[in-house]
């Protein structure tokens, strides 16, 4: 196989760059030469790859205001106020930057294929190009695919998709409401920073943006959780979820055994992100399952537990962190806010949800979780304590979350989306024609 040249960049957040990192490990233990742009908080991880790192610059980097922060958490900043705020300063401001940072990158060196996270905005300029003018560009769909389709509702709606003649003319007119009124103002943003990058124009809602012009969409899940669309875009292939790799270490803690003691376990998270408030889904949680009989494993994903310590219920047990490789297996039920990475996760290993969300792509990836009838969508981000136990007890109670669970467990297990995506991009390195 001739080695090829890969230019990787992620969005700088845990869900959109770890995928990337993978990739990135792949393609270099595959002799390929690889060189990836992100945040330069992940230095380091990128090296350990293989692979050349190239920071994005300073007024690029929206780092910051991806991990937990207070400001961006606060009730005030979600809903639709906070889509807008998000993809004004995180993913269409940065994006003439990040294009001009590309740019430079591929001066120096030349890539056969540029790979992006699905928000990496400032790569799909070079698709509007000619292709045997650019390389070619992949992108990975690191979150429910966000594109306008007569099957279903505008993205962030949360609502559920459907064929028949009167849902077909409420995801029109909901569409076209969103793309000329509700996201009106973005819409002319997106289209002044791809003209501040000198591209041809794009005339479409911003959002069909990357699944109308790259050369392949590698969505990271399996089709059974993602909304079926008669007009779904060919780029688009299913690959399957990009799991973490199993932990090369572990020192349980001294509870551990617990986990055997016969009684359902129930794991409750706030994920990486929207987890500077554990008043919002952790602590209501542990106060809601106190008086079952069942043991709750909960992590805080980044807050310190200690604080809270003290004064756990008996059958609750605290940690910043676990590998989902070595707890997932023991689990019957996980509560999550809903990021994409972690339900993948829970359902990789057959576990079902409850999952409570309000921001980012958060209440997207619960409908879906609804949809695919592997567990309960609570359709906030701050639910009370009777309504998570409620839930959680019926969704341990009602076997059929389970099974549709392992169902798409055994559809996770028959994908190879590493394999995959390699030999993707191997395929597309040439420019139509022929040629290395």
């Amino acid at each position: 196989m001739t080695p090829r040249r890969f230019l990787l960049c992620a969005t700088p957040a845990q869900g959109h760059a770890v995928p990337l990192l993978a990739i990135a490990a792949r393609l270099v233990a595959d002799g390929h030469q690889v060189v990836c742009c992100t945040t330069e908080h992940y230095r380091d991880r990128v090296s350990a790859t293989g692979a050349r790192f190239v920071p994005l610059a300073p007024e690029c980097d929206a780092h910051d205001l991806m991990v937990a922060n207070p400001d961006r958490e606060a009730t005030s900043r979600r809903g639709l106020r906070g889509v807008k705020s998000d993809l004004r300063d995180i993913f269409l401001g940065p994006l003439p930057g990040q294009f001009t940072g590309l740019s430079e990158i591929l001066r120096d060196f030349a890539a056969d294929v540029i790979v992006a996270d699905t928000m990496f905005l400032g790569a799909f300029p070079f698709a509007l190009r000619p292709r045997p003018l650019r390389p070619a560009l992949v992108c990975i769909g690191v979150m429910p695919l966000p594109i306008t389709s007569r099957d279903t509702a505008p993205f962030g709606a949360a609502l559920q998709p459907g064929t028949t003649a009167l849902l077909h003319l409420r995801n029109a007119a909901l569409n076209w409401v969103t793309a000329h009124v509700v996201l009106r103002d973005i819409q002319h943003l997106a289209q002044r920073r791809l003209a501040e990058t000198g591209s041809p124009p794009f005339t479409g809602f911003f959002m069909d943006l990357p699944t109308k012009v790259v050369d392949a969409y590698l969505q990271a899940t399996v089709r059974a959780f993602e909304y079926p669309r008669a007009d779904l875009p060919a780029t688009v292939r299913f690959v399957g979820p990009i799991l973490a790799p199993p932990s090369a270490r572990f020192d349980p803690p001294a509870w551990w055994d617990d986990l055997a003691a016969g009684r359902p376990v129930v794991h409750v998270t706030q994920g990486t992100l929207d987890n500077a408030d554990l008043g919002r889904l952790l602590l209501p949680a542990l106060q809601a399952l106190a008086g079952d009989d069942l043991l709750v494993v909960a992590t805080t994903g980044g807050p310190d537990p200690e604080p809270w310590r003290a004064a756990l219920p008996a059958n609750v047990r605290l940690e910043r962190f676990i590998p989902h490789d070595r707890l997932l297996p023991h689990v019957d039920v996980m509560v999550t806010n809903g990021g994409y990475g972690g339900v993948h996760q829970a359902l990789a290993h057959g576990v079902p949800l409850v999952v409570a969300g309000d921001s980012e792509d958060k209440p997207e990836v619960a409908a879906r979780v609804h949809w695919s009838g592997a567990g309960v969508d609570l359709h906030t981000g701050r639910p009370s304590p009777a309504r998570l136990a409620e839930a959680v007890r019926g969704v341990l109670t009602r076997p059929t979350y389970a099974a549709r669970a392992r169902a798409l467990q055994a559809e996770i297990r028959r994908t190879r989306p590493l394999d995959t995506i390699a030999e993707v991009l191997v395929a597309v390195a040439d420019p139509p024609g022929g040629g290395s």
